[in-house]
């Protein structure tokens, strides 16, 4: 009786190990298989990039098929926010931006976090036939973006200076007086 719980056992652990082994492999396959992204190297970002450092520059297609650059938006203020459509705080927000950008004229760049949602972009078309927005909305779609930025909470707002330096942050909504005073 002993000997059999001792082969059965020996033999659970064989496969649980071979099982083990082929996770592993395919991991560092498909690890092997993904794009290199700069992410920002300075330790001290850990939760995204702060105020004072250079916003890194990217290029991503809007929804109708655009490419956009944060580079197209050189020597200006910009609002760069990442959101995703099955947020409710980012949902409880997007009216803030949109006035915001309406009255101001300041660019907002809306980068949709579109790799985490359901359907893609699909669930993103579907969101932006209800609330139809006034700025363009960037599809990261491999995340990408998000990860260069290290987004760590959606929503997550940068305030970009004319000269590509970050003088505002918010995780969390914005709220049009927030956005205001910042922009100043």
């Amino acid at each position: 009786m002993r000997f059999h719980k001792l082969a059965i056992s020996l033999i659970m652990a064989g496969l649980i190990g071979g099982l083990a082994y082929k996770g592993y492999d395919e991991y560092k396959t498909s690890q092997a298989s993904e794009p290199t992204v700069e992410v920002a190297t300075d330790d001290g970002v850990l939760g995204g990039l702060e105020v004072g450092q250079r916003a890194p520059q990217f290029e991503l297609e809007t929804t109708e098929g655009q490419s956009v650059s944060l580079a197209d938006y050189e020597g200006q203020q910009v609002i760069l926010n990442f959101w995703a459509t099955w947020c409710p705080p980012c949902r409880e927000e997007l009216p803030e931006l949109i006035e915001f950008g309406e009255d101001t004229g300041i660019p907002v760049l809306g980068v949709n976090a579109t790799k985490n949602e359901r359907l893609g972009k699909r669930d993103v078309d579907a969101f932006l036939q209800e609330v139809p927005v006034s700025f363009p909305i960037l599809l990261d779609e491999t995340g990408t973006v998000e990860k260069t930025y290290r987004v760590v909470a959606l929503p997550t707002t940068y305030v970009i200076g004319p000269d590509g330096i970050i003088t505002a942050k918010q995780v969390g909504p914005v709220d049009f007086d927030w956005l205001h005073d910042r922009t100043k």
